[in-house]
């Protein structure tokens, strides 16, 4: 079973938090970092994002430094540790392609298991060492969860939420903060709420705790808090049940809440030679079904919107010489499946098969633009989620194409998780991110 903990949570004491409070620093360049501590030098940046890029490890020192911070901004009253345990109920209310959106969810703490076939608690993605490694170190120093696992749950009548949000009412939000949207043209608003009545949080941990939970995002986080929890007890023996440890810090969010979007993780290619959508179509041959004529590549933000219109696998092949998009589709339903595929996706599941992410991979990179355009360099690539970031990038003259992909659907994350089959990294992006600073779970 699925065990969640109400707890007592680490806080910024002010209502408004804009300039406090962070998107994950995951996403956060140093650019960023200095912006926002610019703006307030207690923005949570200043502990979160010791060192940047996190996708490695930095010196021991700048982790030494963020410990020493947090705990003086604890000391100093910078930040405050809520005085009852609670369950903390939040929502995100913003705008995407003019479209009003309000995602609600929890703040909790989850009992920490190990990822397998009989467990409750499933990744999604691969994982790599060099961000765990970073918030390993990170969390030694701090001994505090600073940002949260993001989870799914599936709950069809949303159950939990209304519960949650029933208990709240038309009470005035404990905190909350306005964060650029990711292309910065708006806000996402987050809200947050103290709920700390004990009939509701009972009825709100039976009601989970027969759901599976899958990590949205977060993978490296939750795998530190398990690699954290195994140095405890590697160093004192068994630890006691109710040990903070044992636990990990999530915002839950219902699969049927109707502001959960995903949005899609296209491609943009460098260190290729020669590429055209004419020679690509060419060097597919029969493999490829060629599902539009050659568009300008000032149609590429409309065409990302009815992607899904040209049928399953539909994908835009963009070329920034020409300034062309293409759509095509592999020419069988089920590329990955063909004699003389990658021998690495032998054994996968259909589903896993007919993901768009790993047939772009296995098949159109490795099979089709790998063997006839890659230079003698590794192929390279960057992961935009916007059609106008695929212009852009490739326009810039360093990526040598574009590849246009529709969202994963949320049902293959619940189905391929409950098979305990990984996705490819990058197959989804649930938008928009959370907000990091609002809620710190203290680890002793």
């Amino acid at each position: 079973m699925a065990i969640i903990e109400p707890f007592a949570a680490i806080r910024y004491p002010q209502s408004e938090q804009t300039d406090l409070v962070s998107p994950p620093y995951d996403v956060l360049t140093a650019k960023d970092k200095t912006r926002y501590l610019e703006i307030n030098p207690h923005n949570i940046v200043a502990i979160d994002l010791p060192h940047v890029p996190p996708k490695n490890a930095g010196p021991q020192e700048v982790y030494h430094e963020a410990g020493k911070t947090f705990q003086h901004w604890i000391t100093s009253g910078v930040l405050q540790r809520d005085g009852a345990e609670a369950l903390y109920p939040y929502q995100q209310i913003y705008t995407h392609d003019g479209v009003n959106y309000r995602r609600r969810g929890l703040f909790c703490r989850v009992r920490l298991e190990e990822f397998g076939p009989t467990g409750m608690i499933h990744p999604h993605e691969q994982t790599f060492s060099g961000p765990k490694e970073d918030r390993l170190l990170l969390m030694r120093a701090t001994n505090a969860n600073l940002s949260p696992v993001f989870g799914l749950y599936d709950d069809p009548t949303n159950a939990v939420t209304d519960k949650l949000f029933s208990a709240v009412g038309n009470t005035k939000a404990l905190a909350s903060a306005e964060l650029p949207s990711m292309d910065g043209k708006s806000q996402v608003i987050s809200e947050l709420w103290s709920l700390n009545d004990q009939q509701v949080i009972s009825a709100v941990e039976e009601l989970l705790a027969s759901k599976h939970l899958y990590i949205a995002d977060g993978h490296h986080r939750y795998s530190t808090c398990l690699n954290y929890r195994a140095e405890i007890i590697r160093g004192s023996g068994a630890i006691p049940n109710d040990h903070p440890a044992n636990f990990a810090l999530f915002v839950l969010i219902a699969m049927q809440d109707t502001g959960l979007i995903v949005l899609p993780t296209h491609r943009v290619t460098a260190n290729l030679r020669n590429f055209s959508c004419e020679a690509f179509l060419k060097a597919g041959g029969s493999k490829l079904k060629k599902l539009s004529e050659p568009l300008p590549g000032s149609q590429l933000p409309e065409l990302e919107k009815k992607l899904s219109t040209f049928g399953p696998h539909a994908m835009g092949i963009y070329d920034p010489a020409k300034d062309q998009v293409v759509v095509i589709a592999p020419a069988s339903s089920d590329p990955l499946a063909e004699p003389g595929s990658d021998k690495t996706v032998a054994g996968k599941s259909s589903a896993w098969r007919e993901l768009d992410v790993a047939i772009l991979q296995h098949f159109i990179f490795d099979q089709i633009v790998a063997p006839h355009f890659a230079t003698d360099q590794n192929m390279q690539w960057a992961f935009p989620h916007e059609a106008h970031e695929v212009l852009e990038l490739c326009r810039g003259g360093h990526y040598q194409a574009g590849f246009l992909l529709q969202p994963t659907p949320l049902e293959a994350v619940r189905q391929l998780c409950n098979a305990n089959e990984l996705m490819p990294q990058k197959s989804t992006f649930f938008y928009p991110k959370l907000a990091t600073g609002m809620v710190i779970n203290p680890l002793w």
